[in-house]
């Protein structure tokens, strides 16, 4: 416990959200929270300097060491990400300084599936085109036909085969689509259980009609799927990216689809994200090199949401920091602090 009589806990997204979920999480316990929007680092350390915990809502601003530093230098002994990646923050840095950080691995599993299937059927059906063509005016049945095949006939190759890669191969499955994924951390036995076939990842790239990236954004996955990637995929194949956006070389993909080397694209996740500024009340401008390609569908990192799952991620989060700030452990622990004792 803090040497404080009273708990004092950051809140980041302060216009979006109210604190009724976190307020319900610590019940009993004396705390106070210190709420505030943030686009910059310089925001957090000012916003939430001397705090106990900080639970981040919105996920739009990186944690570096110098951030860490500066948090842990006034007593913060808890950073929480109400959502899986934590690329953005330097968490075996912050096991040095003896700052825990938690994150929320399983609160959208099931949402993430069904954008990423959404996206799939999307690119396959050429919704884009025909929507567009409608909206223009334009009432064309034949606009897209000659690419268009039957799903059941279609490869669907699975990069990473977790949780939510997991799920969308039941769903694959549901359409009758042949599934096949490259994992090196799962054994062909627990792929079959899903009626998966187990692929090396060069062969699934040749093989696949669509490839699904489920993998995190660490040193060995940043930038794998490049020129030579695309090279080896089919020239009709579409590539689905619900995962991270530092994964796939945007550039590279927009030069592969100008020039037929794949078929499309479909990219929740970007390079270059924007600072999310709902919880300032507006929007942010947004640029990729993928916006002016033809075949490619984009939405803004929004693969996670539903009503549910945003609850469950702040709720998660903060009985994660309340654990660690009444001397338990965490249940989602990203880093070991208590290593660096």
């Amino acid at each position: 416990m803090s040497t404080k009589d009273t708990l004092e806990v950051g809140l980041t997204a302060e216009t979006l959200y109210n604190q009724s979920i976190e307020s319900d999480v610590f019940g009993e316990l004396d705390v106070t929270f210190r709420t505030a929007d943030v686009e910059t680092t310089d925001d957090v350390v000012e916003a939430f300097a001397g705090v106990d915990a900080v639970i981040d809502r919105l996920n739009s601003v990186p944690y570096p060491r110098d951030v860490i530093d500066r948090l842990a230098a006034e007593g913060c002994r808890v950073l929480a990400r109400c959502g899986i990646g934590v690329d953005m923050i330097d968490h075996e840095w912050a096991a040095e300084r003896g700052m825990s950080v938690v994150n929320v691995p399983e609160y959208c599993q099931e949402e993430v599936a069904d954008h990423a299937i959404l996206l799939i059927l999307a690119l396959q059906r050429d919704l884009a085109v025909y929507n567009g063509a409608l909206h223009a005016g334009q009432w064309d049945r034949r606009l897209a036909t000659a690419s268009i095949e039957r799903t059941s006939t279609q490869v669907l190759g699975l990069v990473g085969f977790g949780s939510i890669a997991r799920r969308v191969a039941e769903r694959a499955n549901a359409f009758g689509m042949d599934v096949i994924a490259t994992d090196p951390e799962v054994d062909v036995e627990t792929m079959s259980e899903f009626n998966v076939g187990e692929r090396e990842h060069t062969t699934l790239l040749e093989t696949a009609d669509v490839i699904s990236v489920h993998v995190p954004l660490i040193d060995q996955t940043r930038g794998m799927f490049d020129r030579d990637a695309f090279d080896r995929m089919k020239d009709s194949a579409y590539l689905v990216n619900v995962s991270r956006g530092g994964i796939v070389d945007e550039r590279a993909l927009a030069v592969a689809i100008e020039e037929d080397i794949v078929g499309g694209a479909a990219l929740d996740v970007h390079v270059e994200e924007p600072a999310d500024r709902l919880g300032a009340g507006g929007t942010a401008s947004f640029e990729s090199p993928l916006r002016s390609s033809d075949n490619v569908l984009l939405t803004p990192h929004v693969a996670w949401f539903s009503a549910a799952a945003e609850e469950t991620k702040r709720r998660r989060a903060a009985e994660d920091v309340r654990r660690v700030l009444t001397g338990s452990e965490p249940e989602n622990p990203v880093n070991d602090p208590t290593q660096n004792i």
